[in-house]
């Protein structure tokens, strides 16, 4: 197999991450928190925060710029609202790729459970995003598959570590 055609088979990879945890929280308090994102920055380790560049925040349609950080790589996002369910669900695209809007999407779903909620927070990538398609061919098609297997670990951290702060962000406020 060539080195083409390994890079070419990754650029198909998909996957759904996530993360869970009952909080003791009401699910509109869960809900203000993670549909506001100017102040991701507090409980993400990767997004240091966002901005609302059009539309009305929250609303469907709107969007946003994401700000984000790993060790003294940075990079913005452009966003757009595809989802806004008060209380229950908030999601978004990340607009990598001008041929599929969906190829990144992220969500927060909140299942009230009376004074309490389940929040979970998920990560869907279709298809590889063209700036980590350049990383990997960087990487070559001998690192290449460690690289991705890295960044999928990363995000699967990120996201565990995002709804921990959260939980504790909304049962503490």
């Amino acid at each position: 197999m060539t080195g083409e055609t390994n890079l070419s088979t990754l650029f198909s990879t998909s996957w759904e991450l996530s993360a869970s945890a009952e909080v003791l929280a009401p699910a509109e308090r869960l809900y203000t928190l993670v549909s506001d994102v100017t102040r991701m920055g507090e409980w993400s380790p990767e997004c240091t925060g966002g901005e609302w560049i059009s539309g009305e925040p929250g609303r469907v349609g709107s969007r946003f710029h994401g700000h984000n950080k790993v060790g003294e790589q940075t990079w913005t996002t452009e966003c757009e609202v595809v989802s806004a369910e008060h209380p229950h669900r908030f999601t978004w695209v990340v607009l990598a790729s001008p041929a599929d809007r969906e190829i990144l999407t992220w969500s927060f779903e909140i299942e009230s459970n009376g004074a309490s909620s389940r929040l979970t927070q998920r990560h869907r990538m279709r298809s590889v995003p063209p700036p980590l398609r350049a990383t990997l061919e960087k990487a070559g098609p001998e690192r290449a598959p460690e690289v991705l297997q890295r960044r999928r670990e990363m995000l699967q951290e990120g996201i565990r570590r995002t709804v921990a702060r959260l939980k504790a962000a909304a049962e503490n406020s």
